[in-house]
């Protein structure tokens, strides 16, 4: 009997050492977590190539919306002629953070009574220098230059 319980004992400690053995080896080969990609939009110049306000006026105001971020902050967009670039400096500098999912941009026209959004793009999270996304209505059209590094 006391045979019979050494070797059922001595069975279930080497079960538990071989499951705590094996256990322990998926643990280490699991290895540690990939890192989450992250990448910096930097904005450069927007350039109008197209007027949304064609007769009259002949000037839009526009504002870049970087996620839920307004530039230029304040209240008022920046006035543009057909043909005209501003830098970054004239929106307030937009600069953003953003993981892999990708950064929601828009460029908005402040319209009297309520703003106009141009067209939203999603920015990929791939390093680029002077890299040029054009935002388009039919109508108003602007070339977005920026930087994404990561």
């Amino acid at each position: 009997m006391k045979n019979r319980l050494t070797r059922t004992a001595g069975r279930a400690l080497l079960a538990l050492g071989l499951t705590g053995a094996g256990l322990a080896g998926v643990l280490a080969g699991a290895g540690p977590a990939a890192a989450a990609t992250s990448c910096d939009f930097e904005m450069v110049s927007l350039e109008a190539r197209n007027l949304q306000t064609d007769n009259g006026s002949q000037k839009d105001y526009v504002w870049l919306k970087v996620e839920d971020r307004w530039f230029p902050a304040g209240g008022d967009g920046v006035m543009y002629l057909l043909g005209q670039t501003h830098t970054a400096a004239a929106f307030g500098n937009p600069i953003a953070g953003f993981g892999s999912a990708g950064l929601e941009v828009r460029l908005v026209l402040d319209k009297f009574p309520g703003n106009v959004t141009v067209e939203r793009e999603t920015i990929a999270c791939d390093a680029v220098t002077n890299a040029t996304r054009t935002f388009s209505n039919g109508d108003a059209v602007y070339d977005l230059k920026y930087n994404i590094t990561d």
